[in-house]
């Protein structure tokens, strides 16, 4: 046990220091006069515009969620664990495997008739519904790209790439909608380990719950494909409010491009803590492609990278506090 928590820390050590190489390489190449310019343009009331719209999006996955819970569920106490489970997902390379479980944990505490299983199984199907989500806002925002402005050879591949990868989570999603597979299940039962593969049966009971989550009676699927576009809609108005501020001009196409190549950049580089340097790269490539001044796109990602700290902040004290509160009744 000891010796997996010291090489998660390690890992999340050398990720983080990668990141921040890169980081510093590129705010060398584009000058740090240009992104101070660009950080002081959108300034404090900026910066708290910014902070509500993602707020505004942590509620829109918080109520897609509880739509597919089967007891009424508090809706602060559903925001709080979003945000918290982001918290620790931000911050580590581990990402999904610690932040959805911390969620349904924070969550399913306070719901006893379900419990932290109940909420797991009602998360692992919202995030089901937001998988499909991203892969549809991603195959939009890459072929506008590709089809809009003039790209590279690597460039070009990159989006392709992206479009054949988003393609086929379309298929898969669909197969699994229509079939609803207990995949995870049949794997574990093919390990030849004895101890491994007991757990095949309980897995494949929790994959049929998750399943169950969006079929029962109290299960709102409209209210959840309306929760998840309205996700994206504030995800593409963050964007363009944060280039507005920094240009002082309306970019809506190249806006919808910056927060597509973001998302890419999000499911590509979860491993390194808030794709620290990676997405500043990424997102200054893609601004210069689009016709923006250099340092555009670092400033951007910048903004983004402090929005995520300070909610990680947020849900490091909420997850102190829920243990504060937790601790001597569990004693």
């Amino acid at each position: 046990m000891l010796a997996s928590v010291t090489s998660r820390r390690v890992l999340t050590a050398i990720a983080a220091a990668a990141g921040l190489a890169l980081l510093v390489w590129q705010v060398r190449a584009t000058g740090a006069a240009a992104i101070a310019q660009g950080l002081t343009a959108v300034g404090w009331w900026g910066a708290s515009g910014v902070l509500v719209l993602s707020l505004l999006r942590f509620l829109a996955r918080s109520t897609a969620w509880t739509a597919l819970i089967e007891v009424d569920s508090p809706p602060g106490r559903a925001l709080a664990a979003i945000i918290a489970g982001e918290a620790v997902g931000a911050l580590t390379p581990l990402s999904l495997v610690v932040s959805e479980p911390t969620k349904a944990a924070y969550l399913g505490s306070g719901l006893p008739t379900i419990g932290t299983a109940g909420a797991f199984a009602a998360l692992v199907a919202e995030t089901f519904f937001f998988a499909i989500s991203v892969a549809i806002y991603v195959t939009i925002g890459t072929a506008a790209l590709l089809v809009a402005y003039p790209v590279d050879a690597s460039m070009r591949a990159a989006g392709l790439a992206a479009l054949a990868a988003m393609a086929i989570v379309l298929i898969v999603a669909t197969w699994m909608a229509w079939r609803k597979p207990t995949l995870a299940g049949a794997l574990i039962a093919r390990i030849p380990v004895r101890r491994i593969a007991d757990l095949a049966g309980p897995v494949r009971a929790f994959e049929q719950t998750a399943y169950r989550s969006t079929g029962h009676a109290g299960a709102r699927l409209g209210v959840v494909a309306a929760a998840e576009t309205a996700f994206h809609a504030l995800s593409f108005l963050e964007l363009w409010f944060t280039l507005w501020l920094i240009t002082g001009e309306s970019h809506i196409a190249a806006a919808f491009i910056l927060d597509t190549v973001g998302r890419i950049m999000n499911i590509a580089f979860k491993m390194i803590p808030l794709q620290l340097g990676v997405l500043q790269v990424g997102s200054e490539l893609v601004a210069r492609t689009l016709g923006l001044a250099p340092g555009v796109g670092v400033t951007i990602s910048l903004i983004r990278t402090i929005r995520i700290l300070a909610w990680a902040l947020v849900g490091l004290a909420l997850l102190a506090r829920r243990g504060t509160a937790t601790g001597p009744r569990g004693s």
